[in-house]
């Protein structure tokens, strides 16, 4: 996949993306240092049907970088952001 340009730009994108949707809304805890209002977890699902493995890995490096704004602790993972992008990327890649 890494050595695709346009997946490479696909993966940028999203990454973009999720982070552009994910930052504002840090300043709106829900619990204050265990979770937070994220409207951004709807796009690994849109961008992956639509980019397929490049909206996985995205997703991933856009959570991670949102997680910088508010603050690295125990819940920080990139994990949740692809595997919200798997069911669907996987029908993208027609895979079961």
């Amino acid at each position: 996949m890494w050595s695709n340009t346009r997946m490479v730009v696909l993966t940028a994108i999203c990454a973009a993306l999720y982070a552009a949707i994910l930052i504002p809304f840090k300043v709106v805890p829900l619990i204050p240092g265990i979770t937070e209002f994220r409207p951004a977890n709807a796009v690994p699902v849109v961008c992956s049907f639509l980019f397929g493995p490049a909206a996985a890995w995205g997703s991933a490096f856009g959570n991670l970088i949102g997680d910088f704004f508010g603050g690295l602790g125990p819940g920080t993972s990139s994990a949740s952001g692809r595997t919200s992008s798997m069911p669907s990327c996987r029908t993208w890649c027609g895979r079961p």
